[in-house]
């Protein structure tokens, strides 16, 4: 069976994403190309190689083309590279000849390896797993520069409805499991999704693109919600990139929280990110999105003309029926699929990838949450019902508290009516006092509570390690419930000047009791409450910088 159309096949993947641009680079997925579709190759008689840089095994020498295009060897570089002209690395030492007769099957190819591959003359195929994470089985997205093979793409494509129906399970699934609400019910909430700090769908305009560029934009969203949470990256375990957002926004919370589970709450106002996957998957619950920025990897301006939009198909991409349409020779009509090409492994992406990507039949779906008894003390250790206000950071409590994991952590506590809607003519000096005690392993762990995007004074109890948070704050229509953010990081740390080591997080805090009650205003020891709107500039300056300290710690444990 010899293909008439090619005489050799490429694997290919994002080569500049490499240690000799400061980055990590994960070649399983170019092996799994060659290993998924070198049974189907083989059998067709056409050589078969890996491309990949030199620090791999490879040919490519990545700091000798970055110097050739003029772009510094870095991350900053790699993203400009993404969407350069290749051109200057015609000739260049170990980068292959694409030209016609060759296809390339890359994952995840760039708009400037694209462009290269289509102007020599080259076919391209480009794959990915679908964003659409959430049917029984994970798919495949593929586009590409040729016709024929695109015609082949179109004629297995998996029917748009078989993502609708799934979401609609999963909707009825959820409706029947856990809460129906994001924290209280009474909440108008919008969720952002993190993604991976380096990731080729950040890059817009050849630059890698971050919250904090976007904080504008989702300053103006939470003021149509109650909450902005914040639902980080399941795989990043650094949180610094999201910092910026909780210094910034008062209104801003934290979630652990399923996202399918999320996606189907009936308190969700928005869907919003720079460009999450799951901004995708979104539209299949009939939740507004929000994308922050346009990625260039999408983006019609910066592909070649004829790439064909990204399709979705199944694993039988594979399959040797495939390879023989998209190979066959001009004018040759379409092979018959041999006896029993239609038995693919359903699994099989999953199988290869052994992961969901966040599909879990065990969810239990979202936690309802108590509302808050005033003056009632609340420890937060197995069958509390106050474990339920852990919204993100914590670890599972034992029978005796509960412990912070990361460097950030939330509560989210749900306020009575009675506390909400206390009348100023009845009870003009009353306050709503909170009062939460913890304990430090270690006496340099240094604990930074925020309320409203402003920092708590902290105060010390008896003892180094026991510490404790005391402040009041005016009873308002407007505050559902009381948000607490937690960063954790060594006291020390946060002497540390820019641009030294980061440090790292070596303790955490346990978390013991917390009570909220109604008294006087200005009686104890409670602190006096810092306004975010009127914080001098060098307090906010200072704020930043500590807290981007202690976050960045965590990228260093990483």
């Amino acid at each position: 069976m010899p293909a008439r159309r090619f005489h050799q096949v490429l694997f290919v993947d994002d080569f500049f994403r490499s240690p000799d641009n400061g980055l990590h680079y994960f070649p399983a997925n170019r092996r799994f190309l060659q290993g998924f579709f070198g049974s189907a190759l083989g059998r067709l008689g056409l050589p078969m190689r890996e491309i990949a840089p030199r620090s791999h095994g490879g040919t490519i020498d990545v700091a000798r083309a970055m110097a050739l295009l003029g772009l510094p060897a870095t991350p900053a570089g790699w993203a400009r590279a993404s969407v350069a002209d290749l051109a200057p690395l015609r000739g260049l030492e170990g980068l292959p000849a694409f030209g016609p007769g060759c296809l390339v099957i890359g994952w995840g190819l760039t708009p400037a390896l694209q462009h290269c591959i289509d102007r020599s003359g080259a076919s391209y195929l480009d794959i990915e797993i679908d964003p659409r994470r959430f049917t029984e089985h994970l798919h495949f997205c593929a586009r590409t520069n040729d016709a024929r093979i695109r015609a082949a793409l179109e004629a297995r494509a998996i029917d748009e409805e078989l993502f609708w129906n799934h979401a609609a399970a999963i909707r009825g699934r959820f409706a029947r499991r856990g809460a129906g609400a994001l924290f209280d019910p009474r909440l108008r909430v919008g969720l952002f999704f993190g993604q991976s700090l380096v990731d080729l769908s950040l890059v817009s305009g050849g630059r890698s693109q971050h919250p904090s560029a976007v904080i504008g934009a989702l300053r103006t969203l939470a003021q149509e919600v109650d909450l902005l949470v914040v639902k980080p990256h399941p795989y990043e375990p650094a949180l610094h990139d999201l910092a910026p957002i909780a210094r910034a926004i008062p209104n801003v919370a934290w979630t652990r929280e399923n996202t399918y589970a999320l996606l189907s709450a009936g308190n969700l106002r928005f869907v919003a990110g720079l460009s999450s996957s799951v901004l995708t998957e979104a539209r299949y619950f009939l939740q507004p999105v929000r994308a922050l920025i346009r990625a260039d990897r999408n983006a019609p301006e910066c592909l070649p003309a004829a790439c064909s939009p990204w399709l979705p198909v199944g694993p039988e991409l594979g399959a040797l029926d495939f390879m023989l349409d998209a190979c066959r020779a001009p004018g040759e009509e379409a092979a018959a699929p041999p006896a029993g090409a239609g038995a693919w492994p359903a699994d099989a992406i999953e199988r290869a990838f052994s992961t969901r990507w966040g599909l879990d039949d065990r969810d239990p779906g979202l936690q309802s949450l108590p509302e808050l008894v005033l003056g009632r003390d609340y420890a937060f250790r197995t069958g509390n019902p106050a474990t339920a206000w852990l919204a993100h950071g914590w670890s599972a409590p034992d029978d005796v508290d509960t412990w912070s994991e990361g460097s950030l952590a939330c509560l989210v506590i749900p306020l009575p009516p009675a506390a909400v809607f206390a009348h100023p003519l009845q009870a003009p000096a009353q306050r709503l006092r909170v009062r939460i005690d913890y304990r430090c392993e270690a006496q340099s762990t240094r604990v930074v509570a925020l309320l409203d995007g402003a920092m708590l004074p902290g105060q010390r109890t008896s003892g180094a390690w026991r510490r404790s948070l005391v402040f009041e704050l005016v009873p308002s229509p407007q505050r559902k419930c009381l948000v607490l953010q937690f960063f954790v990081g060594e006291a020390a740390d946060a002497e540390v000047a820019e641009g030294a080591d980061e440090p790292v997080v070596r303790s955490g805090f346990t978390l013991r009791r917390l009570r909220v009650s109604m008294s006087p205003a200005g009686t104890g020891d409670a602190a006096a409450l810092p306004q975010p709107d009127t914080t001098a500039a060098a307090p906010e300056r200072a704020l930043d910088r500590m807290l981007r300290v202690v976050l960045q710690s965590r990228r260093a444990a990483g």
